[in-house]
C-alpha cells in the first residue's frame, strides 16, 4: 500500500514583518501552543524560516522580500482563517496562503 503524500498549507510573509512586528502572530501561536498542549494535541503547525518549498511557486517568492517565514499546518481551515495578515500588512510586504501537498518526512 502506497502512503498518500499530507496537503499542508502555508502564509507566508517578511519574517521581519511577521516575526518583529506582527504582535498578534506572537500571540496567537503562544495561545495555540498552549491550548494543545493543554489538551494534549498533537501539534499540526509549523514556522519555518526561508522555507524551501517556496522555490516551487516563482511567483509567490519574487514578491517576497527576503528572508521569508512561513506558518505551516495541515489545518487547511485554519490557515485561511487565521489568514491574519490580510487586514495590516502594509504592501512592501507580500503575504501570501497557498496548499501545497508534499511529503513531510
Amino acid at each position: 500500500m502506497q502512503q498518500q503524500a499530507n496537503k499542508y498549507y502555508f502564509v507566508v510573509a517578511n519574517a521581519k514583518f511577521m516575526l518583529d512586528e506582527e504582535e498578534h502572530f506572537k500571540e496567537l501561536l503562544f495561545e495555540r501552543h498552549r491550548n494543545y498542549g493543554e489538551r494534549n494535541k498533537e501539534q499540526d503547525f509549523w514556522l519555518v524560516i526561508e522555507p524551501k518549498f517556496l522555490d516551487k511557486f516563482p511567483n509567490i517568492s519574487k514578491r517576497l522580500k527576503r528572508p521569508a517565514v512561513a506558518l505551516v499546518s495541515t489545518n487547511g481551515p485554519w490557515i485561511t482563517y487565521e489568514d491574519f495578515l490580510e487586514y495590516k500588512a502594509p504592501a512592501k510586504y507580500a503575504k501570501i496562503h497557498a496548499a501545497v501537498s508534499i511529503w513531510w518526512w
